[in-house]
């Protein structure tokens, strides 16, 4: 029977991968310090919620952005935004919530500022300048000439 190097580390590498699935408990407690997380508080995730959306609905410009990058539609992200800002008032005033979480409320302002300087609003990035601004430079010149050649080609060879 005849084994070539490629047979020879194939068998060496299902080996060596089925030894490492094969001792999973020298592995269990690395994984398990891993994969626990800090417990967060329901209410200051509601609250940073509502005070981004506030925050996005109220600026015209970081409304404007968003609606326009967002696939959901107009209609129901503007109610969004809408619900936003008019929830934001009794968490601002809750003085329990604000101790137990912070002030979010201008954390969502300096936040969105700084965000927007950098072409993002909410969870869209790249919103800087126009995105549908068409692209008109000296690449077109070999496009365009492309094009010619192949509607000339075919229209020449017509019947």
């Amino acid at each position: 029977m005849h084994h070539s190097l490629l047979t020879n580390i194939i068998l060496l590498l299902s080996l060596f991968h089925t030894a490492v699935i094969a001792a999973p408990k020298t592995y269990a407690a690395v994984l398990a310090v891993r994969q626990t997380s800090a417990p967060t508080d329901t209410q200051c995730l509601d609250y940073a919620r509502t005070a981004n959306l506030s925050t996005i609905g109220a600026n015209s410009t970081y409304r404007s952005a968003f609606l326009q990058a967002s696939r959901v539609g107009t209609i129901i992200n503007g109610r969004m935004l809408d619900a936003a800002i008019l929830k934001l008032p009794a968490l601002t005033g809750n003085e329990a919530l604000n101790q137990a979480c912070g002030n979010l409320t201008t954390v969502a302002f300096t936040e969105a500022e700084r965000n927007f300087t950098m072409g993002i609003v909410a969870q869209f990035s790249g919103l800087v300048g126009n995105p549908q601004t068409i692209k008109a430079g000296p690449e077109l010149v070999p496009i365009m000439g492309l094009i010619v050649f192949i509607f000339g080609g075919v229209w020449s060879f017509m019947p």
